[in-house]
């Protein structure tokens, strides 16, 4: 009786070991299976980012920077950025032709080194990329001076040191006087 008994226990073990075992054997199999190559996305080269062109939001801003846009302070610092945010769209606006043809020479360059695989002329790219956008650098580097040359004068210490914090996350480094 008791033979019987462990005869029919492990044959019952040996049975569920059989169909689940296998059933796992076969999802392993299938996951080592090779998955078909995902194709690398379209290159989309941020020219406006790259060279520094930030438009800013006012009240984020004066949020970030601790201004209170309801007092004389906050009112100078809203007048302020909307004249900076005025003068870099008429510049983008004015320079639009020169960065929409130097961010279709990336994108056209990162697709053919995509698909070829040789990336030898990226210096070359670059370099001319640099003279084309030389005159606007040196347009936005000036307002930049201006803008942070005014924005010392206006925030106070703490302030200030917020306003450069705020400018660091949205990627925008403000250049040395000489």
């Amino acid at each position: 009786m008791k033979n019987i008994i462990l005869i029919l226990i492990l044959s019952c073990t040996f049975s569920t070991q059989a169909q689940f075992g296998n059933r796992n054997f076969r999802n392993q199999r299938q996951s080592q299976m090779p998955q078909p190559q995902q194709e690398a996305p379209e290159p989309n080269f941020n020219i406006k980012k790259y060279i520094g062109i930030v438009i800013y939001d006012i009240e984020k801003t004066a949020k970030k920077s601790s201004v209170k846009l309801s007092s004389k302070e906050g009112k100078e610092f809203s007048k302020v950025l909307a004249q900076y945010n005025k003068d870099i769209k008429d510049i983008t606006r004015i320079n639009t032709f020169l960065l929409r043809s130097t961010k279709d020479m990336v994108d056209n360059f990162q697709k053919l080194s995509m698909k070829s695989g040789d990336f030898s002329n990226q210096q070359k790219i670059q370099k001319k990329m640099g003279e084309n956008l030389k005159p606007i650098l040196e347009t936005l580097k000036t307002e930049d001076l201006k803008l942070n040359a005014t924005m010392k004068e206006l925030l106070s210490e703490k302030q200030h040191k917020k306003w450069i914090k705020y400018n660091r996350k949205i990627y925008k480094v403000f250049p040395e006087e000489n």
